[in-house]
């Protein structure tokens, strides 16, 4: 639960890697940490070398469907559910 005391300061933990971070990082963001383009370097592109390819192709589908629900389908409001950081051309 948010606390509204604003003489407190939360600590932005910048050794570990987070998957919002790092997802971010593959859609272009800027808000990430060396931790989390290693993490992604060392970890997950080995093994899976188009997973950045997927993240980009999945963001541009999600723009399509949006739009589509918008402007087609006359859909007013979209609740995003999402955990991540806001990034480049978000919805």
């Amino acid at each position: 639960m948010a606390n509204n005391n604003d003489s407190e300061t939360v600590e932005i933990p910048t050794d570990v890697p987070t998957s919002a971070r790092v997802y971010g990082w593959m859609l272009g963001g800027k808000d990430n940490f060396e931790v989390d383009r290693q993490f992604l370097v060392n970890n997950i592109l080995p093994g899976f070398p188009e997973c950045v390819d997927i993240a980009r192709q999945n963001r541009q589908f999600l723009y399509r469907a949006v739009r589509y629900l918008a402007k087609d389908a006359g859909i007013r409001q979209f609740l995003d559910m999402g955990c991540g950081l806001p990034t480049n051309n978000n919805v």
